[in-house]
């Protein structure tokens, strides 16, 4: 019996000392699992669940003019926030590093943090405590309200500063535009959330968008930061800087005188374009009654997009000049070759056309064409050269080419290929009809002619200057010799004829400076098979002749009230006067030379 019962009971001590043993390697396994195995997987799950990422945002990029004045940047402004609840917590004490020793840490009561961070908002302690009164009065678990909207990033920095755990903030970006309308055109706008809408802010995003970066912070069981705990996670990368071609100053200039030749004649619509010879740079592009990107809605939509660059017109006359350079440059006259004009002509069946004015059989010689702006008798010279050729030279001359300027929408114009030219389109197109351009386009054939021959691509965005790296510049396309320096001089001479002799030389003459271009006056398609019954006028030239620097090419579109050559005249004078004065262009040396003209009708021009 006394054998039984030892047996059992060390029986059950050895059960109890294996439950003991088995339990014993179960915790040792497990922590080795813990401590070992599992613990980075469980750090960093552990870590996930007390981390808090928060989005840093990036700055957009500054858009600039040639000299470096803002047109458009990021105003950075910051919301300041409180977790009324947090603040209470613990009475309102709360533990941060010393700031003033620069080591340990030190308690901080909740009215003295009010005083300091009123101190940098500009509010008082009280204000600050009733802020988290009102918010507790409300919803005793109150988690959320504001302190100060929009404080700006010095006072941010000093918020910051103070390491108070419930105080968050939030940024706010707002883009701005500190010239309002000025250059508002070419500059465009961007929308909600700085989102692109138009001009270079779309076209040049990829350039001034930046990249957000990101960081995380620790929080206690309380919902609070833990101090220290910030850490980047990725580096915000801001937007880099597009600078433009435009001058400031003579981009307000122009709109001024384009907006006030509108009014005067009130016309439908004027552009102004002011580009430089020798880079094709394009220095002002003024349109009347342009957007403010700080006012989109002001406007009309028509009016929110670079119309220099998306609406062309029938230029007319002003294209006079590439049908005499083309002749020039294929030796089939000069500007002393001759010709006996009818006031209208019909060349071949179902053709006909006529001069602006009545007159009886002119003897003029090519400058006398282009003095007495004759159709036919640019057209009848013109005949000489065969519709290929003639479109050839209008296509180098960049009639139905993209410009790549830097903006982001344009139109290219009317221009048919020749195998689809009708008879009457073969003979009109020598005069600047039956085909369209935008102004800049215009300009661009004037500046070819003013660069002895070769045309240089416009330009309106100079260069992108990232925040970090190397600044490149686009690539707007490839010179394009069109005519040979020769011809573009004899060009010139003729130009300068009808700047100083012609029918506008009082309206155009700059004294101390030698003047050429050439006026038109087109008509323009109703959208309806036949065309309107008012016109669009335009002058286009250069100065000085001696060494051109500058094309200034006007337009005014449907004046009702007055006259358009006079108004695109006149704009072209005051432009070109501005743009002396700014860059102090020398007065003109040499001597002009008038070319004959033929029969002197003293009533036109």
């Amino acid at each position: 019996m006394l054998w039984r019962t030892l047996r059992g009971t060390r029986g059950r001590n050895l059960v109890v000392f294996a439950i003991i043993l088995l339990t014993a390697l179960a915790f040792m396994v497990r922590l080795i699992d813990l401590q070992m195995i599992s613990a980075a997987a469980m750090n960093e799950e552990s870590h996930e669940k007390r981390a808090v990422p928060v989005t840093v945002p990036s700055v957009r990029g500054d858009i600039v003019d040639r000299n470096g004045n803002v047109l458009a940047t990021t105003d950075e402004r910051y919301d300041v926030q409180l977790s009324p609840k947090n603040a209470r917590l613990n009475k309102g004490v709360f533990q941060r590093p010393d700031l003033e020793r620069g080591a340990g840490t030190v308690d901080v009561t909740a009215d003295q943090a009010y005083a300091e961070i009123g101190s940098v908002t500009g509010q008082s302690g009280a204000d600050i405590k009733k802020i988290v009164d009102d918010a507790i009065e409300v919803n005793p678990k109150s988690d959320f309200a504001y302190v100060k909207r929009g404080v700006d990033l010095t006072q941010l920095q000093e918020l910051k500063k103070l390491q108070i755990p419930w105080l968050t903030f939030e940024s706010q970006h707002r883009r701005v535009y500190p010239n309002g309308a000025v250059g508002g055109n070419i500059v465009g706008f961007a929308g909600q959330d700085e989102v692109a809408q138009a001009g270079v802010e779309l076209s040049q995003d990829e350039c001034l968008a930046g990249e957000d970066g990101a960081e995380t912070y620790e929080r206690g069981a309380d919902g609070i930061q833990l101090p220290g705990s910030v850490v980047e996670t990725k580096k915000a990368q801001n937007g880099g800087t597009v600078e433009l071609t435009l001058d400031l100053d003579l981009q307000w200039a122009t709109q001024q005188i384009i907006n006030e030749q509108v009014q005067n004649v009130g016309a439908e619509y004027g552009y102004l374009v002011v580009m430089d010879v020798k880079t094709g740079e394009l220095i002002a592009v003024a349109e009347d009654g342009s957007v403010d990107p700080n006012d989109v809605g002001a406007v009309d939509g028509d009016r929110r997009n670079a119309r220099a660059f998306t609406s062309p017109y029938e230029p007319g006359s002003t294209f006079k000049v590439i049908t005499a350079a083309a002749l020039i440059d294929q030796g089939k006259a000069t500007p002393q070759s001759t010709v006996t004009a009818p006031d209208n002509w019909q060349p071949q069946s179902g053709v006909t056309f006529s001069d602006w004015f009545n007159h009886g059989p002119a003897d003029w010689t090519l400058t006398g064409t282009l003095v007495y702006s004759s159709n036919v008798g640019i057209s009848m010279l013109g005949s000489q050269l065969s519709p290929e050729t003639r479109h050839d030279y209008l296509t180098k001359f960049g009639v139905g080419q993209p410009t790549n300027a830097g903006m982001p929408v344009e139109d290219w114009g009317m221009f048919a290929d020749v195998a689809d030219w009708d008879a009457q389109t073969s003979y009109v197109t020598m005069f600047g009809q039956g085909l369209s351009s935008t102004i800049v386009q215009t300009a661009g054939v004037f500046q070819t002619i003013a660069n002895d021959g070769v045309r240089i691509p416009p330009s309106i965005v100079k260069k992108c200057a990232p925040a970090e790296g190397k600044a490149s510049a686009p690539d707007h396309g490839d010179k394009v010799t069109v005519i040979s320096p020769e011809a573009a001089a004899e060009t010139r001479k003729m130009l300068e004829t009808i700047g100083t002799d012609g029918l506008i030389k009082d309206m155009a003459r700059i004294p101390g400076y030698r003047i050429g271009g050439k006026t038109g006056t087109a008509e323009q398609a109703d959208g309806q098979g036949g065309y309107r019954t008012d016109f669009v006028y335009s002058f286009a030239g250069m100065f000085p002749m001696d060494d051109p620097q500058y094309v200034v090419v006007a337009t005014v579109g449907f004046p009702h009230g007055g006259d358009g050559t006079a108004a695109a005249v006149t704009a072209f004078h005051d432009a070109a006067e501005s743009t002396i004065r700014k860059f102090h262009i020398p007065p003109s040396s040499g001597t002009y030379e008038k070319l004959p003209i033929g029969d002197e009708l003293g009533s036109a021009g």
